[in-house]
């Protein structure tokens, strides 16, 4: 499974592990690195979210809050299934 976050980050997992990946150019093609390890998704978010409030680059309390409320958007949209590329199931039997 591959949990794009932003351009930058997106988790992924295996069958031990949630994984925080970040993009990076290597040999001149674009390629995801593994950052960091955790046994659980929420686990994954939280540190994902921490990270990238840490990355912020605000001078002022203000600025920091905008921040932390624009990283939480991010997050809460990646996780929103893109209902709008899934196709409708057809009932059995249907004229359709």
């Amino acid at each position: 499974m591959i949990i794009p976050i932003n351009k930058q980050y997106r988790i992924t997992t295996d069958i031990y592990q949630w994984i925080i990946q970040k993009k990076r150019t290597r040999c001149g093609e674009e390629d995801w690195q593994a950052e960091t390890y955790y046994p659980s998704f929420e686990s994954a978010l939280h540190s994902l979210g921490e990270l990238m409030v840490r990355q912020s680059k605000a001078e002022t309390l203000a600025d920091a809050l905008v921040d932390v409320r624009n990283i939480t958007t991010t997050l809460s949209q990646a996780l929103i299934p893109q209902l709008q590329d899934i196709s409708p199931l057809k009932k059995t039997g249907s004229s359709e």
